[in-house]
């Protein structure tokens, strides 16, 4: 068996509050029924390519890897809350909308500089160290018994820890997208051409 590890890096299926375009962040929000169709619909499309799951502890990722893991017959190693969601503090539970209405001033800034930390958010530095502790717990999980495993896990928080490890902007990932990581045996290695699938 090769030292080296692929990751597929995806974000969890659609919940409503996708769709009205809420702010998530560490809230506990379930899946949608598109989203249990989008999970459904990717398992399909990464069937023989994925031999272990490992997902965030909150609903929308753990649900959409139970039923990736049901599809193909993968185990689920690990609910890890080291690869939850950024917090996002004042702008939590709000609508974009509603984020200009009662932030104006910090919404501007936002739209400047999409990483920064509002009233009450977690850190940046902080995201991506948690995320690097659960994503080298991942790999130390597959170490051994799999050579290619699935991270179910939130859209800025993966995107930051991209960001770290290509060392510059890195394109917002959407529900049951994908990038790819290698683990080299030592280190994260970033896939030149990753697939933007769009299930």
């Amino acid at each position: 068996m090769s030292s080296a590890i692929r990751l597929y890096l995806s974000r969890h299926g659609r919940t409503h509050w996708n769709e009205l375009g809420r702010f998530q962040g560490r809230t506990d929000v379930p899946l949608d029924d598109v989203g249990r169709g989008q999970a459904r619909d990717f398992a399909q499309q990464i069937r023989g390519r994925v031999d272990a799951i490992v997902a965030s502890d909150l609903l929308r990722a753990s649900e959409s890897a139970h039923i990736i893991a049901e599809c193909l017959r993968v185990p689920l190693l690990a609910l890890d809350a080291d690869l939850r969601e950024r917090g996002y503090g004042v702008f939590e539970g709000l609508t974009r909308l509603e984020c200009e209405q009662q932030h104006p001033e910090l919404w501007l800034e936002k739209r400047r500089d999409r990483n920064i930390e509002p009233p009450g958010g977690e850190p940046r530095a902080e995201v991506i160290a948690r995320m690097q502790r659960g994503l080298a717990r991942a790999v130390s999980l597959m170490r051994g018994r799999y050579e290619n495993g699935l991270i179910i896990g939130h859209g800025s928080s993966l995107r930051m820890f991209l960001e770290v490890l290509t060392g510059g902007p890195v394109e917002s990932i959407g529900n049951m997208q994908y990038r790819e990581v290698l683990h080299d045996g030592e280190r994260f290695v970033h896939v030149s051409d990753p697939q933007r699938n769009s299930a």
